[in-house]
């Protein structure tokens, strides 16, 4: 496998998580260009970089049908949404490589509603649930990552399903409330072991930053420096 094959293989192997609730839609196609798996390849596009990506960013989910459709029309363009601006931005800040991060997302398919704010709808449903855990085993199966960096409170906690002991910190949401349990060193997920980072969701990050603590550091800078701790950190895998 080589890094142009692993989005193609990830969406080839989506049907793990088939069939789909009331209110989700599978996605299509990928959109071959640099947005979240699966709506797009989840990765920063670069020339220069031809190795799989050892860093695993995991949001929500990814769209709803609406915005798909928009972005398939090139009508929208998802790198100018606040999520991609001040996900980049903290990035840069915190020395994390684009292009060494695989972007994708705890929950596949497409929301049937308006609105992105708030719970997936998939995530009321028990059996939907574990099968989007067993494709996300899949993904942190393939990617084998040094370090998982989540973003939001969903894509934290759907996390902790996988490794309940390593990360019994982040149970009940506490992944983002609790000063200093936001990096969790070597956590296991079966044969991968790897550092865990649980970060605001960028959509909304202006507004709850604030509320991280991580030593002496409150807000934007805590959440830097568990970044920058984590990536170190990689180096004794």
């Amino acid at each position: 496998m080589n890094r142009s094959n692993l989005p193609i293989i990830l969406f080839e192997n989506m049907k793990i998580v088939e069939p789909y609730p009331e209110k989700v839609a599978p996605v299509p196609k990928i959109l071959e260009r640099t947005a979240f798996f699966p709506g797009g390849l989840g990765l920063w596009d670069s020339n220069e970089c031809e190795r799989i990506p050892s860093i695993l960013v995991l949001g929500h989910d990814f769209s709803t049908e609406r915005q798909y459709i928009e972005m398939l029309n090139e009508e929208r363009n998802g790198l100018t949404d606040p999520t991609w601006r001040n996900l980049i931005k903290l990035f840069n800040e915190a020395g994390i490589p684009l292009e060494d991060c695989f972007f994708s997302n705890v929950f596949i398919g497409l929301r049937k509603t308006k609105s992105m704010t708030d719970e997936f709808p998939g995530n009321r449903d028990k059996e939907f649930v574990k099968r989007n855990l067993k494709f996300l085993t899949y993904q942190i199966n393939m990617i084998k990552p040094k370090l998982i960096i989540t973003l939001g409170k969903y894509a934290a906690d759907m996390l902790v399903q996988l490794s309940h002991t390593d990360l019994s910190e982040w149970k009940n949401y506490e992944a983002l409330k609790k000063p200093d349990v936001g990096f969790i060193k070597a956590v296991n997920f079966n044969d991968v072991k790897c550092n865990c980072v649980a970060l605001e969701h960028p959509s909304m990050r202006n507004s709850n930053v604030k509320r991280r603590r991580y030593g002496d550091f409150v807000g934007n800078e805590a959440e830097t420096l568990m970044l920058k701790e984590a990536l170190h950190n990689c180096n004794s895998f």
